[in-house]
């Protein structure tokens, strides 16, 4: 998956892209989509389909990437990334496309839109489950701790909120522009059962998954520990990879060191 992020990124060519953000969740995306979540390729809209919101929009080729690998999203349209007329924008916007349940990229509603999908499985008794991906940064943002007070109210059990702890956002390290630790601690005070996992790690990914440790009444928050960059030695834990142009040597050198 994150050679195909990196050959997308470089189809971009001068738009760039958002390559740190992506990198970081590819492990907590490949758990989700080979191992968790129930879906059918050939009935994209089934109606019991779990759903998978990215919050963090800019992290988009961390979605399109698994999309494509299983089929939802065709290669000849990923080979369009973020080029004119394509309908796989630089943040997901939908419009019409398999696996893009809501649009985003202005931060902080992807939980709230979750949390309603989930209310909405339970009003009408069906078994899926909604799984959101927030970046750090993101907790920034009020209408987080609005929907977080929502989904513990509602007792939302069928809502599993992941974040993305890489430490870094557009202007700098989080903790340095607004701390929002102690994360754990705060996510318990608002009433939701809270896991830990290494991030990068997929066995520790499924077993965070793991059906098992959901509670009752209760909704999951699993604060995942990454590396913004990960996989790219270049891009490791550095904040110049937020959002770049891809160059050919840069390409052919990640493509090595993942292969």
């Amino acid at each position: 998956m994150r050679r195909l992020c990196m050959k997308m990124s470089y189809l971009a060519g001068g738009e760039g892209a958002h390559v740190g953000p992506a990198l970081s969740i590819m492990d907590i995306m490949t758990v989700l989509y080979f191992e968790v979540m129930n879906y059918r390729v050939e009935e994209p809209d089934w109606e019991d389909r779990d759903r998978f919101l990215l919050s963090k929009g800019h992290g988009v080729l961390g979605l399109y990437a698994p999309l494509i690998l299983t089929g939802l999203i065709t290669q000849e349209e990923g080979n369009t990334f973020n080029q004119t007329k394509t309908r796989l924008a630089g943040h997901p916007s939908g419009k019409g496309m398999n696996g893009i349940e809501h649009p985003s990229g202005s931060l902080g509603h992807g939980l709230s839109v979750a949390g309603g999908m989930a209310l909405a499985a339970r009003m009408k008794a069906r078994p899926y489950h909604v799984y959101t991906l927030m970046g750090d940064g993101e907790l920034d943002e009020g209408s987080i701790w609005e929907a977080a007070m929502f989904a513990a109210k509602y007792k939302l059990w069928n809502l599993t909120a992941i974040i993305d702890v890489n430490g870094f956002q557009y202007g700098g390290a989080t903790d340095k522009l607004m701390k929002a630790g102690p994360i754990m601690d705060k996510w318990r005070a608002f009433g939701w059962n809270v896991l830990e996992a290494d991030g990068n790690d997929v066995a520790q990914m499924k077993e965070a998954f793991d059906k098992k440790h959901l509670v009752k009444d209760q909704p999951t928050c699993i604060v995942a520990r990454t590396v913004k960059g990960a996989g790219f030695s270049k891009a490791c834990s550095n904040n110049d990879w937020h959002h770049v142009k891809i160059s050919q040597e840069d390409l052919e050198l990640a493509l090595r060191e993942l292969e």
